[in-house]
């Protein structure tokens, strides 16, 4: 008998929401995940047994850099996964009954919540936004993802509940929804051990950990040496690094959220992952916009209330005319650090779902 979690392989924040949730189930559930994001992400996250299927029910979305999205792309990649989808929608309900799934979650597809519902299956969306959501915005632009909208929201539509994880955006078509809580993985600050690993140069200079996401960025890095009073931090060496850039180890040397609590400031794009860890962690971040995306608006409006969120336009964010920006992060230093019990509550409420199916 299996709980299984159907994780969106967009970018890494549905996969680092997931884990911060999954990792909380009891350990006598058996868990299955079947996601796109990269295998090695989960085996390093997850520190509970689980079995891994490399697999997709959703595109997200089709993106030039971190910032742009190719709309016509978008399109012609979300038409090819629903005519899929529709096509094995048999497979799928048998593989469900093959395992032995009383659970089943998604994070966030549309089709696994239906194929649940027509097996009987119990099911649970854990969201702050849906594909619906993000393509309505596209209407405008390419008429044809009117019909895509109207197939997933059939679906969200069918799910028991939605477990609505803060920064979220009004979603009025579940049936169901209660609120967990932000979800965000715990940092714990090691600047002492950080600082070790950075160059004599750096020595006291603030630190900001630069984000660059799956797709990159595309600014010239090398400009960055005209802040000289920063040591920028990533996992990615980008193309004609500047010299007052350090490339990290990830994983158990440097887990991401450790990195995020030992920085003085974050930068990058705001994504539900990267924006839930600096919440939680009370390290500023200099973002730009990025209102193509629907969830912006949920996030850029809790960033907005909190002292540690700093704007920057999307112009001077890929110029890297950041002097001002620099100078907030300083003044502001450390922010308040909110409350994320979104991890163990939403575990909690999909354990006690498992129990009541025994």
């Amino acid at each position: 008998m299996s709980v299984i979690a159907y994780v969106s392989g967009h970018g890494f924040g549905h996969a680092a929401r997931e884990v911060e949730i999954l990792r909380h189930l009891p350990p006598d559930i058996r868990l299955v995940v079947k996601s796109s994001s990269p295998e090695w992400f989960w085996r390093e996250e997850m520190h509970r047994p689980f079995d891994f299927v490399g697999d997709s029910f959703d595109v997200g979305c089709v993106q030039r850099d971190s910032l742009h999205i190719d709309v016509p792309a978008t399109l012609a990649a979300a038409r090819a996964m629903a005519t899929e989808n529709r096509r094995r929608v048999g497979s799928e309900r048998a593989y469900l009954a093959g395992i032995g799934a009383r659970i089943v979650v998604s994070d966030v597809a549309s089709f696994p919540l239906a194929v649940a519902a027509d097996a009987g299956i119990a099911n649970v969306c854990i969201a702050n936004f849906t594909w619906a959501d993000i393509y309505a915005a596209f209407v405008e632009e390419e008429p044809k993802f009117a019909e895509i909208v109207e197939e997933m929201l059939g679906q969200y539509h069918r799910a028991d509940t939605c477990l609505d994880t803060d920064l979220a955006l009004p979603m009025p078509y579940w049936r169901r929804r209660e609120s967990v809580g932000l979800v965000a993985r715990p940092g714990v600050g090691r600047r002492e051990e950080l600082d070790l690993l950075l160059p004599p140069a750096a020595s006291g200079k603030k630190v900001a950990l630069l984000y660059v996401g799956n797709w990159g960025y595309a600014v010239d890095y090398a400009r960055l040496e005209r802040y000289a009073d920063w040591q920028f931090v990533s996992y990615e060496t980008p193309p004609y690094p500047p010299t007052n850039w350090t490339v990290l180890r990830r994983a158990h040397d440097w887990p991401h959220p450790d990195l995020v609590a030992s920085v003085d400031l974050v930068i990058s794009k705001p994504g539900y992952g990267i924006t839930a860890e600096c919440l939680s962690t009370g390290t500023p971040l200099l973002y730009p916009p990025r209102p193509e995306f629907a969830e912006y608006t949920a996030l850029h409006a809790a960033l907005s209330e909190w002292p540690g969120g700093i704007f920057i336009d999307r112009e001077r964010f890929e110029s890297l005319d950041w002097v001002d920006g620099l100078l907030d992060a300083t003044r502001v230093g450390r922010s308040p650090a909110l409350p994320a019990p979104g991890g163990p509550a939403t575990a909690a409420r999909i354990a006690a779902a498992y129990r009541a199916t025994e």
